[in-house]
C-alpha cells in the first residue's frame, strides 16, 4: 500500500491509493478533489451483521433510544449489575356488598431477601421468603417490572389461598368485628393476573430507570406524562359455610345462605395515565415519584343480578349498578430515594397498587404495597 500526500498549485490536498486489494476486489485509484472521483468505500459492499448482532441492535434501539446526555447519564459503559435486595409486602382487601356484607381482611406481611443479577436488557433474581414455613402453600405471588427509556411493563400473577386475618366484618347491618377482629380466616381465595404497558412521553429528559431500576443516572431534574393500557383477569371465592361456622362459634349468631358466596370472575381492559418526576437534589442523589390512575371496563363471567336499594332513586341505582358491575378503577404510586455514583448504588423504593372492581353484587377493593431496600454494583 502506497499513500502519497501532495499539495498542488491551488493548495488542494490529494490522496492517491493504488496497488491495494480488499477482500479480493482490485483497488481503484481515488484522487480527492478531481471531477472523476470514485470513492473506495463505494466499491466495497458493507458486511451484513450476524443474526445475533442484529437482534442486539434491535433491542438496543427499542430499549435504549437516544436521550439528552445533559439530563441523563445512560451508563452504557456498564453491561452488568449485581444487587442484594430486601422487600416487605403489605395488603388490605375489602369485600363490600353494601349493607348485607362488608369484610376487610389482611394477609400476614411477607419479608423476602435475595440476590439479583442483570445484563443490559434483562434482570433476574430469586427471593427467599423468610416466613415461608409458616405460610399457606396455596399462595403464589409472581411479579415483574421492566423500565426502559421510553416505556414500562408490569406483570402480576397472584393466587392467595388464605393467610388472612379479619379486621372488620359487618353482616346484615350488624357489626361483628369485636367478635372476630384479628382472627385468622382461610376461606377467601383471591386471584389476579394483570399485564400493563405504558409509554413515557418525555423519555429524552426523564428517566424511569434512574429511579426505579438503577441502570441510568438522572443529572438534571425532569418529569414526564405517562399513558398506557392494561389487561387483568380477576377472581374471588368466599367459603360462606366456613364463614357462617366461624361467626356462629364466636358470636352465637346463625346466618342464612347469601348471594355473596361462590366464585366470581371478570376480565378488565383499562386505560392509564399519570405523571412522573425525578428531583436531583444533590450530586448522585435522586428522589423519584410517579403517580397514575386507571379507568377500565369489566366483562363479567358470572350471572349476578344487581339488587337496587329501595331508598335510592332509579337514576342513582342505575349509576350504582354500572359502577359495581362494569367499571374498574385503579391507581399506582411509586417512590424512590437513590444514591448512584455509577459503579455503586443504594437506596429504598416504595410501590403501591390500588384495584377496585365488582360483579354486580360484590365490590372488591385491594391495596397492595411493597417496600424495598437494596445495594448493588455496576460493572
Amino acid at each position: 500500500m502506497n499513500i502519497a500526500r501532495t499539495d498542488d498549485s491551488t493548495n488542494i490536498k490529494s490522496l492517491v491509493v493504488d496497488s491495494v486489494a480488499l477482500n479480493g476486489i482490485p483497488a481503484v485509484k481515488d484522487t480527492i478533489g478531481s471531477k472523476d472521483t470514485l470513492a473506495l468505500a463505494d466499491s466495497v459492499p458493507a458486511k451484513r451483521p450476524g443474526f445475533f448482532r442484529r437482534i442486539y441492535n434491535f433491542m438496543d434501539k427499542c430499549f435504549s433510544p437516544e436521550r439528552d446526555r445533559r439530563y441523563i447519564d445512560v451508563q452504557d459503559y456498564y453491561n452488568w449489575c449485581g444487587m442484594v435486595q430486601v422487600s416487605t409486602r403489605f395488603e388490605v382487601c375489602q369485600l363490600d356488598a353494601g349493607e348485607k356484607f362488608i369484610m376487610r381482611v389482611s394477609p400476614k406481611p411477607r419479608t423476602r431477601v435475595g440476590p439479583f443479577f442483570g445484563w443490559r436488557f434483562a434482570f433476574f433474581g430469586y427471593n427467599i421468603d423468610l416466613k415461608s414455613v409458616f405460610l399457606n402453600n396455596d399462595d403464589t405471588d409472581l411479579n415483574a417490572s421492566i423500565y426502559s427509556a421510553a416505556f414500562g411493563f408490569d406483570l402480576f400473577y397472584r393466587r392467595v389461598g388464605g393467610n388472612y386475618n379479619i379486621n372488620r366484618l359487618v353482616v346484615n347491618g350488624k357489626d361483628l368485628s369485636k367478635y372476630l377482629h384479628g382472627e385468622p380466616f382461610d376461606g377467601i381465595h383471591m386471584g389476579m393476573t394483570r399485564v400493563s404497558f405504558y409509554y413515557v412521553f418525555n423519555y429524552k429528559h426523564y428517566s424511569q430507570q434512574a429511579a426505579f431500576s438503577q441502570t441510568n443516572r438522572q443529572l438534571i431534574s425532569a418529569g414526564s406524562p405517562i399513558a398506557g393500557i392494561q389487561y387483568a383477569h380477576n377472581k374471588s371465592d368466599i367459603n360462606w359455610k366456613q364463614l357462617k361456622d366461624k361467626i356462629n362459634e364466636a358470636s352465637g349468631m346463625k346466618l342464612e345462605n347469601s348471594s355473596v358466596e361462590g366464585k366470581q370472575y371478570n376480565d378488565e381492559i383499562s386505560l392509564t395515565g399519570g405523571y412522573g418526576y425525578n428531583w436531583v437534589f444533590a450530586k448522585n442523589w435522586v428522589l423519584g415519584v410517579e403517580a397514575s390512575g386507571s379507568v377500565g371496563y369489566l366483562i363479567q363471567h358470572t350471572n349476578n343480578k344487581f339488587e337496587p336499594n329501595a331508598d335510592h332513586s332509579k337514576f342513582v341505582n342505575n349509576i350504582d349498578a354500572v359502577l359495581r358491575k362494569n367499571i374498574a378503577l385503579g391507581g399506582t404510586f411509586r417512590l424512590a430515594l437513590l444514591y448512584n455514583s455509577g459503579p455503586i448504588f443504594a437506596g429504598m423504593q416504595g410501590v403501591a397498587f390500588y384495584y377496585q372492581h365488582g360483579n354486580g353484587v360484590m365490590m372488591t377493593r385491594d391495596l397492595i404495597a411493597s417496600v424495598y431496600a437494596f445495594v448493588g454494583v455496576n460493572f
